[in-house]
C-alpha cells in the first residue's frame, strides 16, 4: 500500500475519532455536572408553604424577616437592612378537594441595597396575619405555623467596590408546632419541585356537615345529624302484632383524621353530646330500633369506616349519604352477617349511615318465613303424590 493511501486513511481515521469525541464530550459534560448547593453555597433564597385543607379554601400566607442588630454581637452586621419576603397565596383553582395538601414556593427573597460587608442575620417566621382571617371557632379552625428559621446573609465587596451575596445560609430553630428544631441547615432552593427545606407547614379545618359557605353558621342539616349521623330500625320480615325485639346491636366506628389534624383538632369528638374516647381511632357503641348517634367534632375530610357486627336471625342493609349524596347501598347476603360501610371521607354536607335490620320472625303458624317456600314445594309434592295414588287405586279397581 503506498504512503498516500496510508495518510488518507490515517486522517480518515482521525476524523472520525474527533467527531466521536465531538458528540461524547457534551454527554460526558452533562453527566459530570453537579447540581447547585442550595443548602451550603444559595446566592438566592425562596419559601415555601404546604397548605392542608381537604376543602377549597383560597388563603394567602405572609411572612416576616426581622433582623438581629443586638450590640453584644460582635459578627453582625448592624445596618438596618430591609429583607422583603414575597406572599404566597392558594387560589381556588389551586386547590382540587380530595388531594388535601398542597405546596408552592415563594418568589425570591430580596434585599436592599447592601452598605458593607460582613454578615447579615434575620429570624424569619410566618406572620399571623392571612387573607382572608380566620377566627378559630367550634367549627373551624387555621392551624398557623409555629416554624422559625435563622437566616445569614453573607456579603462581599468586590474590586470594583461593589457589594454581593457571596452566599445565604438558613438554619431551623423552630418546628411547626413550636418545639426547638435541630437547627440544621435547610434547602432553600427555587427548583420546580414546588417545596424546599424553608418550609412552613399550615393547616386549615371545617366540622364535617357544617355546610357552605360559612361553617361557623352550620347548615340546618348539621342541627340534626352532625359531622356524622348512625341511625337503626328494625323491621319484621311479616306483619305481626307482637312487638319488635328490644335487642341492641354493636356498632363499631373507625376514624381516619386528615393530615394536620386529630382528635383533639375542633375540641374532641362528641356522640349525642357525650366525649368519645378513641383508642387507635376506634370507638364502640350500641343502637335499639330507632336510635343513633350523632358524633360531632369530626373535621371534614375524616375517613370513616361504620361497621355492625352479625346477629342471629337479623339480615342488614345501609343506606349511606355522604357530603349530601347518596352512595350505593350496602346489603347483607344472609342473615347473621356484618354490615361494613368502608373508607367514606366525610364532607362539607350531609354524612349518615341509617341501618336497617330485617328481624326473621316466626308467625303464628309455626312457619318460619324464611323457609316457607320450601315448606309449601314439599306440600304440593305430597299432594301430588296423594292424588297419584289414589288415582292408581281407582283405575286399579275397575
Amino acid at each position: 500500500m503506498s504512503m498516500k493511501k496510508i495518510t488518507k486513511k490515517m486522517l480518515a481515521i482521525v476524523a472520525v475519532a474527533a467527531m466521536t469525541m465531538g458528540m461524547a464530550m457534551p454527554a460526558m459534560a452533562a453527566e459530570g455536572a453537579t447540581a447547585p448547593d442550595t443548602i451550603n453555597n444559595a446566592k438566592e433564597a425562596y419559601i415555601s408553604k404546604t397548605y392542608q385543607t381537604e376543602v377549597n379554601k383560597p388563603m394567602e400566607f405572609k411572612f416576616e424577616a426581622t433582623q438581629v442588630v443586638e450590640s453584644t454581637r460582635e459578627d453582625l452586621v448592624k445596618n438596618n437592612l430591609t429583607c422583603t419576603i414575597p406572599s404566597i397565596k392558594f387560589e381556588s383553582t389551586d386547590l382540587n378537594v380530595g388531594e388535601g395538601t398542597y405546596t408552592k414556593l415563594s418568589e425570591k427573597i430580596t434585599f436592599g441595597a447592601f452598605t458593607e460587608a460582613g454578615k447579615y442575620e434575620y429570624t424569619v417566621k410566618e406572620s399571623a396575619t392571612t387573607v382572608p382571617t380566620v377566627t378559630d371557632s367550634a367549627y373551624e379552625k387555621l392551624i398557623m405555623s409555629k416554624a422559625e428559621y435563622t437566616m445569614d446573609v453573607y456579603v462581599v465587596e468586590d474590586n470594583d467596590g461593589n457589594f454581593n451575596i457571596e452566599k445565604i445560609i438558613v438554619t431551623k430553630t423552630k418546628n411547626d408546632d413550636g418545639t426547638d428544631a435541630d437547627g440544621g441547615k435547610v434547602d432553600i432552593g427555587g427548583d420546580d419541585a414546588g417545596k424546599n427545606g424553608f418550609n412552613f407547614v399550615n393547616t386549615y379545618v371545617q366540622e364535617a356537615g357544617t355546610g357552605t359557605p360559612d361553617p361557623t353558621k352550620p347548615d340546618p342539616d348539621y342541627t340534626k345529624y352532625g359531622a356524622l349521623n348512625v341511625s337503626k330500625k328494625v323491621i319484621q320480615n311479616v306483619t305481626d302484632t307482637a312487638e319488635l325485639p328490644t335487642k341492641k346491636f354493636d356498632f363499631t366506628a373507625n376514624f381516619e383524621f386528615p393530615a394536620g389534624t386529630d382528635a383533639a383538632t375542633l375540641g374532641g369528638v362528641k356522640g349525642n353530646g357525650s366525649d368519645v374516647t378513641l383508642k387507635n381511632g376506634q370507638c364502640t357503641f350500641q343502637l335499639g330500633h330507632n336510635e343513633n348517634m350523632k358524633f360531632t367534632g369530626l373535621p371534614v375530610g375524616t375517613k370513616i369506616t361504620v361497621t355492625e357486627a352479625a346477629k342471629a336471625n337479623y339480615k342488614g342493609s345501609a343506606k349511606v349519604t355522604i357530603n349530601g349524596v347518596e352512595q350505593t347501598a350496602i346489603t347483607a347476603t344472609k342473615y347473621n352477617e356484618e354490615i361494613k360501610v368502608e373508607n367514606k371521607k366525610l364532607g362539607q354536607k350531609k354524612n349518615t349511615v341509617d341501618v336497617t335490620n330485617r328481624y326473621n320472625n316466626v308467625p303464628t303458624t309455626g312457619i318460619i318465613m324464611n323457609t316457607l317456600p320450601y315448606v309449601l314445594m314439599i306440600a304440593l309434592c305430597g299432594a301430588a303424590l296423594t292424588a297419584f295414588v289414589a288415582f292408581k287405586r281407582k283405575k286399579a279397581q275397575r
